[in-house]
């Protein structure tokens, strides 16, 4: 089991108490984070211990990589650091992973990803992975963007996991066709191809497809159909399981 995630900036997720908390905000985040893992000791093999952190591209920032945040706010960059170390000092046997979208695309963002994560490790911060959401459309980012951004993480030694993976297709399709289907099925199957040839076998934390039918997806809206995923609206398989099968098996 992997344990998603101990620290996310969204607003609707930070409680008002911590908005508002006026003592030692770095020894809350401590206990936080510290009391889950604690609990879970055992049960999980891997965390994503801080989620989305990064600003996107043209995104104002704080230290010139983070999105302004309440964690950014308090403590800049020191609110990842410390989570990782707390988690480790508590779990010394845990992957520990730091998760984001976008950060496959090759642009800014997945620069300061790098910068970011050679920056922990040049102060011997914990981190053990990488978990790339792979949230793409049927027509972005490149496969040769996407790949060599994996490559780039594993080449550092960190494991790489794809962590939410969906397909959007409402970019180019009003309705799902034939022929939305068959690109569909290559693109799934060009995305594990990359990144089977990126990251060696020993560092293939695994992949995550974020959700499991299409009606159910989060980017299946009213009003804004889409249809991201490898089963349909009636649990059928889609061409597109053909093609991430066939990946998988290196066909």
């Amino acid at each position: 089991m992997h344990g998603h995630t101990l620290i996310w900036h969204a607003d609707y997720q930070v409680p008002s108490f911590m908005t508002n908390y006026t003592g030692d905000f770095a020894a809350m985040l401590k206990t936080h984070v510290q009391t889950i893992v604690s609990h879970f000791k055992g049960q999980v093999v891997s965390w994503d211990v801080v989620n989305e952190a990064l600003a996107d591209d043209g995104q104002p920032t704080v230290d010139n990589i983070l999105r302004s945040s309440l964690f950014s706010q308090k403590m800049g960059q020191a609110f990842i650091d410390q989570a990782f170390v707390n988690a480790r000092a508590v779990d010394p046997q845990v992957d520990l992973f730091y998760n984001d979208y976008n950060i496959e695309a090759g642009g800014q963002k997945t620069t300061n990803l790098l910068a970011m994560i050679d920056g922990m490790r040049s102060r011997s911060v914990p981190i053990t992975g990488v978990g790339f959401q792979m949230h793409v459309t049927i027509d972005w980012p490149s496969i040769s963007a996407i790949e060599s951004s994996l490559k780039a993480v594993a080449d550092r030694g960190l494991k790489v996991e794809i962590s939410e993976m969906d397909v959007s297709m409402k970019s180019a399709y009003t309705t799902f066709t034939a022929d939305a289907a068959l690109r569909q099925q290559q693109r799934y199957h060009d995305i594990i191809a990359a990144y089977l040839r990126a990251v060696p076998a020993a560092q293939r934390a695994g992949i995550t497809v974020w959700g499991v039918w299409d009606a159910d997806s989060w980017i299946n809206q009213p009003g804004s159909p889409d249809w991201p995923l490898l089963f349909d609206g009636n649990f059928q398989a889609k061409p597109a399981l053909q093609g991430f099968k066939d990946a998988l098996m290196g066909n």
